[in-house]
C-alpha cells in the first residue's frame, strides 16, 4: 500500500482565490488514475518478471538436490487506487482568506495466486514436446537452446539422457551430440540448412480407376479431403496428400564439408536435399518382422546340469555356472545404424529439462560431503562433472553471502545460488525455458488464493 498525505496552508486576498484553490484540487483528484497507472504499472511488471525468474531458479536449484518443483502461478494483480481531500477555508478579514486541507492517496493491490496441479501440471512439465515444435523456434541461440535443453537425442546421438532425472548418479557425456548441434546452428545461420513444412503424396488407396472416368467433382472432393489422383496413362491412383516437417539442404551446400560431417554424425544419408524430421515417439515398430542378418534375437543355450556332489559332512556342493552363451537383442544402435533420410528427434518434457538444467548448479561442498547434494560418477564409476553437460549454457553459482551485482538470485538451504550479472547467456536460458513451461500451462482453471495486500 502506497499513502501519500500532504497538509497545505494558503493565504489569498479574496473568497474568489478560496474558490480557485477548491476547484484545482477536485481537478486534480479526478486526474489521479492516469497519474496512478503511469506510476504503477511498470513497477509491478517488473515485480512480476524478476520474481517468476526467481520461482524459475529456484525449482531448478531444488532438483539439483532432489526434490520437486513446485509453481505458484498469478493470474492477475487487481490495483486500486483512492485519492481524498479534507480541507476547511475561512475568512480572516475582508481582505484575507485561509485555506487548509490534507491530500490522501493510497494503491491497495489484490494479488491472487494459483498453485499448479493436476492438469495443468501435467501440461506444462509432464508431457513431453513434439519435434514440430522447432519449426516455430526462431534461428540462432533459440534454437542451440532447444537443441540442448529440450531435445533427448536425435537419430541415437544421445544427449546425456541420464541427466533428464533429479536422482540420477551415474552420468554420461554428449560431446558428440554437443558438436551436432553445432554444426547444425552454424550452418542454419548462413541459411545452409532450413527447416520448411514440406508435402508429400504418398500411400495410394484403393485399385487403380480409368482415367476417363473421373470428372471435375471427384477431383475437387479428393482435394477437399487431403488427397490427390495421379495419373499414369490411362490409369489414376488416389494419393494421400501429407504435410510434415522437412530438414531442407540448400543445393549448393549439399556438397559442403560441415553439411557432410553433420549427415555422418546423426546417421543420415549423404548428398539428400531434404530429410523428414518427426518426433521418435511416432516411429513404428513391426514386431512381427524378421531379424535382419546382423540383428540376431537373444537365444539362452542350454547348459547340462552336472550331478550333485555331497561332501564328507553330507552337504551338497552346488556346481560352478558354466558361461550361457548369449547373443543381443538390441537393435541398431547410434554407431552402427543404417543411414536414413529421417530425423528422428526425442524431446524432453518440461520436467526433464529442468532436471537437465540442474547439473550446471553449482553447490556448497559441504553439501556434497554430507550427501545433502548428490554426487555423480561415469559409466565407469569415475567422478563426473554435470557442467560439462550445460557448459556454454546453463550455469547457477553458489556463496554463503548475497551477491551484491545480481538481481536472479535465490536463498536455499543457507546459501545464495544466482547467475552472474555477465552470464547473458545462462539467463537467456533461464528465461527462455521460462516462456515454454508457461505457453504450455493452463493455469487459471485450479483453485486460487487472493490475499488483499495491506
Amino acid at each position: 500500500m502506497t499513502r501519500v498525505s500532504a497538509t497545505t496552508t494558503h493565504r489569498r486576498p479574496h473568497l474568489g482565490g478560496l474558490l480557485a484553490v477548491a476547484a484545482v484540487c477536485i481537478a486534480a483528484a479526478g486526474c489521479m488514475g492516469s497519474w496512478a497507472m503511469r506510476g504503477t504499472r511498470i513497477g509491478y511488471n517488473k515485480s512480476v518478471s524478476h520474481t517468476a525468474s526467481q520461482e524459475m531458479l529456484l525449482n531448478i536449484v531444488r532438483m539439483r538436490y532432489g526434490e520437486t518443483p513446485t509453481f505458484l502461478d498469478m493470474p492477475s494483480v487487481v490495483s486500486q487506487t483512492e485519492a481524498s481531500m479534507i480541507g476547511a477555508g475561512a475568512q480572516d478579514a475582508a481582505t484575507q482568506g485561509l485555506v487548509e486541507g490534507t491530500f490522501n492517496l493510497r494503491d491497495r493491490p489484490t494479488i491472487t495466486y494459483s498453485p499448479r496441479t493436476g492438469d495443468d501440471m501435467a501440461a506444462s512439465l509432464i508431457k513431453a514436446l513434439k519435434a514440430e515444435a522447432i519449426l516455430d523456434i526462431a534461428p540462432g541461440n533459440d534454437t542451440r537452446i532447444f537443441l540442448m535443453a529440450f531435445v533427448d537425442s536425435i537419430n541415437g546421438v544421445r544427449n546425456s539422457p541420464l541427466a533428464t532425472s533429479p536422482a540420477s548418479r551415474v552420468l554420461e557425456g554428449n560431446d558428440e551430440y554437443r558438436h551436432g548441434v553445432d554444426l547444425f546452428v552454424g550452418l542454419q545461420n548462413r541459411g545452409a540448412v532450413k527447416m520448411r513444412v514440406a508435402e508429400l503424396e504418398e500411400n495410394p488407396h484403393g485399385s487403380p480407376l480409368p482415367a476417363k472416368h473421373l470428372i471435375a467433382t471427384d477431383l475437387l472432393a479428393a482435394a477437399e479431403n487431403d488427397y490427390v489422383f495421379q495419373m499414369a496413362g490411362d490409369q489414376a491412383v488416389l494419393l494421400e496428400r501429407s504435410r510434415f516437417l522437412a530438414m531442407a539442404i540448400n543445393p549448393e551446400s549439399v556438397d559442403a564439408a560441415d553439411v557432410q560431417e553433420l549427415a555422418e554424425i546423426f546417421r543420415l544419408e549423404p548428398g539428400r536435399r531434404a530429410y523428414r524430421v518427426k518426433s521418435q515417439e511416432d516411429d513404428e515398430v513391426d514386431l512381427n518382422a524378421e531379424p535382419s542378418s546382423d540383428e540376431q534375437p537373444m537365444v539362452l543355450d542350454s547348459v547340462e546340469t552336472p550331478p550333485a556332489v555331497v561332501n564328507a559332512d553330507g552337504i551338497e556342493i552346488l556346481p560352478t555356472p558354466g558361461p550361457m552363451v548369449g547373443e543381443s537383442a538390441s537393435g541398431p544402435n547410434a554407431a552402427s545404424a543404417t543411414p536414413r533420410d529421417i530425423l528422428s528427434i526425442n524431446v524432453r518434457s518440461g520436467y526433464q529439462v529442468l532436471a537437465f538444467l540442474s547439473k550446471g548448479v553449482d553447490v556448497p561442498e559441504s553439501h556434497v560431503s554430507r550427501c545433502v547434494a548428490p554426487m555423480y560418477k561415469s559409466l565407469d564409476g569415475r567422478p563426473f562433472d554435470g557442467h560439462q553437460l550445460t557448459n556454454g549454457l546453463f550455469r547457477v553459482c553458489v556463496q554463503k553471502h548475497r551477491p551484491l551485482w545480481s538481481d536472479t538470485a535465490v536463498y536455499y538451504r543457507g546459501h545464495w545460488f544466482y547467475i552472474a550479472q555477465d552470464d547473458v547467456q545462462s539467463r537467456a536460458t533461464l528465461n527462455y525455458v521460462k516462456l515454454v513451461i508457461d505457453i504450455r500451462s493452463e493455469a487459471g482453471e485450479t483453485a486460487v488464493l487472493t490475499l488483499p495486500v495491506n
